[in-house]
């Protein structure tokens, strides 16, 4: 008979739910277990004591991203619990828990930003002081020490996102700061904050500054152009499920820690081309997001679909990326390729095909120069 886990859900509108849950059911399929998800509105702590006490569970996964769970492990008894995107161990015992990996994921944001040579880095904090904001901001504050630049940061507690006090403080800062400047907001609902205070004071993405968040949450507001990093949630939920397996075998115990991190940038307008001096550049990259994994574009078509010659558009972009139009289309290439590894079972010797390579040889050597191993290698480290 398939052992049952739970996968309780502590955080209303959390946008990130069904990745993780997918993650947890993948693991599950994988090793006979049957999933049982218990809907956030009856995830609350008296309906829990009761319907645990008459539950058989072998396990339990307890979602509690930004510091909501109220469930510390005694309630749960002898029932073997992973906390997944816990802010910190919850109170009340040792813990088994899965959390962020802010260092890499403030790394891969400053890197976004520098990219496009920012005159000045910042760093725009949540509106509530949390574990995970104040390690994001540290580690931004380190790197961009290290790269001898000294991080501008703005900091205003208050109990509500988007109060008009906050905002308006936070678009004087915004005014202050040095044009062209690198922004990173802690997550997206302080980047969508950032935006508003922004044009209050008829500042301009990515004219004046760029800006990259955290989540790629979906936003209401549909005209948001900051870049974000998407977190691999997925990955999280598989992490839960693999840590509470460990458990129930009695090959882990609590406390235990396990860490997920970034699985890719989204770039919108903010840091895609920094077209502060070349708009066109950011078409150009548009059109290398969509077409690069069909196998027909190179640099010399993508330059005649531009205005001007090729050198003159190759140098250009150059300038506005950074780096020039060929990797950056080997970038979505292999970013591509590095998800159909993760993420299905396509035949390694296939995957050149999905990705716009003209062949596997010209494949494998791009992603063990730039990954330092082979696919086989990141496939067994990295596959869900």
């Amino acid at each position: 008979m398939a052992e049952t886990v739970f996968y309780l859900n502590m955080v209303p509108g959390d946008s990130a739910k069904e990745a993780k849950l997918a993650g947890v059911q993948r693991y599950a399929a994988a090793y006979g277990w049957k999933v049982e998800a218990v809907p956030t509105a009856e995830s609350n702590p008296p309906s829990n004591s009761t319907s645990l006490s008459r539950s058989h569970a072998a396990g339990i996964v307890v979602d509690c991203s930004a510091g909501h769970a109220n469930l510390p492990p005694r309630r749960f008894g002898d029932t073997p619990v992973v906390y997944l995107d816990a802010a910190s161990r919850p109170h009340g015992g040792p813990a088994a828990i899965v959390v962020p990996d802010n260092t890499a994921i403030t790394k891969v944001a400053l890197r976004e930003l520098r990219a496009g040579r920012p005159s000045a880095l910042a760093f725009v904090g949540f509106h509530l002081p949390t574990p995970w904001d104040r390690e994001r901001e540290c580690v931004f504050r380190t790197l961009s020490s290290d790269f001898g630049a000294e991080a501008m940061v703005f900091n205003c507690p208050s109990k509500h996102i988007c109060t008009p006090h906050r905002l308006k403080r936070l678009a004087a800062w915004l005014a202050g700061l040095p044009r062209h400047c690198g922004i990173m907001a802690s997550n997206d609902k302080t980047a969508v904050e950032v935006e508003m205070a922004a044009r209050t004071e008829s500042l301009r993405i990515p004219q004046d500054f760029t800006l990259i968040g955290v989540d790629n949450m979906d936003t209401e507001d549909s005209s948001s152009s900051f870049s974000t990093v998407q977190i691999d949630f997925e990955r999280a939920g598989w992490r839960a499920a693999e840590l509470l397996g460990r458990i129930m075998a009695g090959k882990a115990a609590a406390p235990t820690a396990e860490t997920f991190g970034p699985l890719m940038v989204v770039r919108r307008e903010s840091t895609r081309g920094f077209g502060r001096r070349e708009p066109y550049i950011g078409n150009a990259v548009e059109i290398i997001r969509r077409e690069a994994c069909h196998g027909q574009l190179t640099p010399a078509r993508l330059a005649a679909r531009m205005p001007g010659s090729r050198r003159h558009f190759e140098r250009r972009f150059r300038e506005a990326m950074g780096h020039g139009v060929l990797d950056e289309i080997q970038s979505v290439q292999l970013e591509r390729a590095c998800s159909l590894l993760d993420r299905t079972d396509t035949a390694i010797d296939a995957i050149w095909a999905h990705c716009g390579f003209r062949s596997d040889r010209t494949l494998r050597q791009l992603f063990s120069a730039r990954f330092g191993m082979s696919m086989r290698e990141w496939r067994k480290q990295n596959h869900l």
